[in-house]
């Protein structure tokens, strides 16, 4: 391959296709990597927002309501929860105002809740848009 006058045009453009199909392969799983983050860091920020809005209807249950907690579940809107100063902002990273409920049911002695929201580019899983 190396003569006595250096590289030959041949080898320098194999060399020179095979750098760029790294470099190729290399921006790829770069962009896929940033593409993952990102949807990871906006998959928090709205699982922070069902917390939220959990926390402000465990306190609406323990303080408020007179009702027992059964199996079927008790649908707590953001209404209800405005009705008694204990609403959170649920807004997307747009400013987006976002709805949600949360349902809060007793199974084996324990009290579960689970948040729903609904945003212009997120809405949980099982969301059900009547009972918001």
């Amino acid at each position: 391959m190396l003569n006595k006058h250096g590289w030959g045009l041949k080898e320098m453009l194999v060399l020179s296709g095979i750098l760029l199909l790294f470099l190729i392969i290399a921006i790829y799983y770069i962009f896929t990597f940033y593409k993952e983050m990102g949807r990871e860091v906006t998959t928090t920020y709205y699982h922070d927002l069902e917390d939220d809005l959990e926390d402000s209807a465990r306190v609406y249950v323990q303080d408020y309501y007179d009702g027992n907690l059964n199996s079927d579940g008790l649908t707590i809107t953001r209404s209800l929860l405005r009705s008694y100063d204990l609403d959170v902002t649920l807004r997307d990273r747009d400013g987006h105002v976002c709805s949600g409920y949360v349902i809060a049911s007793r199974t084996q002695g324990e009290d579960t809740y689970q948040a729903y929201i609904s945003c212009s580019d997120y809405t949980t899983e099982g969301f059900e848009d009547w009972r918001s």
